[in-house]
């Protein structure tokens, strides 16, 4: 799975899950089946968070 350079990944991070943790990727939209469930036994969370705007 590569995430580098795709336009549509807002953030990457690491998210608690019901047996410990989980990968989050936030993107922009929903990316299909684009994404494995799991990298290396760790299961991927797709979040759809939309456009990300700077506020004050």
């Amino acid at each position: 799975m590569t995430l580098k350079g795709r336009p549509d990944v807002r953030g990457i991070g690491i998210a608690r899950a019901a047996d410990g943790y989980q990968l989050q990727v936030n993107m922009s939209r929903d990316p299909g089946s684009d994404l494995p469930g799991a990298v290396d036994g760790v299961d991927v969370r797709v979040r759809v968070v939309g456009a990300i705007r700077a506020s004050a």
